[in-house]
């Protein structure tokens, strides 16, 4: 399974925040996460399994698919995150970690977090962020490169 290194993220964000941007300053408008800090959920779609050159696994001339799962993640202001991981067979994997905070250059401002978790029963590490996309003006998780991105929103 592939990672999402600490570069590979930064990557990723500058991409996101620079894509079809000509302004070197955030409009007022800009979308904006008022508290990081609290439980966020999302459910991540059914997607192709894919080997490892990136071409869709067929079984019985069927396309293999990863059934889609639905997210918690706890992130507390201390640095510390929890993960639960519904899949729809009815399975439940739980994780536990840290997180780091990516600021916007410019104002200071939180505009991702990058989850480092563990498994808690078998070790397995995991990494997703949780970024504001401005957008959609909505908060999106991003997995592994071969995952779908998804929205995250408050439960509280």
């Amino acid at each position: 399974m592939m990672r999402l290194s600490l570069y590979g993220f930064t990557w990723i964000f500058l991409v996101m925040t620079s894509c079809g941007s000509e302004k070197a300053e955030p409009a007022a408008s800009d979308f904006q996460v008022e508290n990081w800090f609290t439980t966020w959920e999302g459910d991540q779609p059914d997607y192709p399994l894919t080997n490892p050159l990136g071409e869709v696994v067929v079984i019985r001339g069927q396309e293999a698919k990863v059934s889609g799962s639905h997210f918690t993640f706890n992130i507390d202001a201390e640095g510390r995150v929890a993960m639960t991981q519904a899949h729809e067979d009815g399975r439940l994997a739980e994780f536990s970690g840290t997180w780091k905070g990516q600021l916007e250059p410019e104002t200071g401002r939180l505009v991702a977090i990058l989850c480092d978790l563990s498994a808690t029963s078998t070790g397995a590490y995991r990494q997703y962020a949780l970024m504001a996309d401005s957008a959609s003006r909505s908060v999106m998780c991003h997995g592994t490169t071969k995952e779908p991105a998804f929205e995250v929103k408050p439960t509280n």
